[in-house]
């Protein structure tokens, strides 16, 4: 699967990709409800809401399944003036994803629920599960399954968050909201 996502990125249209941060991250920082931390950017692409992170006094970590992704991040990294470190690693390798430590902050715009089988998404949950420290806090965007019809990734059922991530999270924000392409649901959680 990661060579599509290196030809994907390898083009300058990338539909999915904004140089605006993501408003509800935007939100949470700007109010001080999340504050600098060491944070990791789950599917990064090309680091639009890292280097956002970074430029606030984060301590960013940003991986992507595409080399081309990385690449493209870290020359706008450098281009931005932030430091951010880069891994291209895909998050459902559990144990290669260990390794490059613990986090405070998981955000996810897009890598969730871009997985089609279960088992992805079961192993997906166990690398977050083991990098991210307890209290800590993870938030998930992701298309609604209802869409699928209108092209893109499979995106998750309307309760599939709650079902899977129960015992070990709880829920302090969830939300619908009505983008220009598809439903996403934006969750605001914390690691029990």
């Amino acid at each position: 699967m990661s060579n599509w996502w290196d030809l994907a990125y390898s083009n300058d249209f990338i539909p999915w990709h904004s140089d605006t941060p993501t408003k509800e991250l935007v939100d949470l920082v700007e109010s001080g409800r999340i504050k600098p931390c060491k944070v990791i950017d789950i599917g990064c692409g090309l680091a639009t809401n890292s280097i956002y992170l970074a430029k606030k006094g984060f301590i960013v970590t940003g991986i992507d399944i595409s080399a081309v992704a990385i690449s493209r991040a870290k020359q706008r990294a450098k281009m931005e003036g932030v430091s951010i470190s880069f891994y291209n690693i895909d998050f459902t390798k559990t144990e290669t994803v260990s390794k490059i430590g613990k986090f405070d902050l998981a955000i996810d715009i897009g890598c969730y629920h871009s997985l089609a089988s279960k088992n992805e998404r079961e192993r997906y949950f166990e690398s977050l599960n083991k990098i991210l420290n307890n209290g800590g806090k993870y938030l998930l965007w992701a298309f609604s399954s209802k869409d699928a019809w209108k092209g893109g990734p499979p995106g998750i059922d309307e309760n599939e968050i709650e079902i899977m991530y129960d015992k070990k999270f709880s829920i302090i924000e969830r939300k619908l909201i009505d983008t220009s392409f598809r439903m996403t649901y934006f969750y605001y959680l914390q690691k029990l």
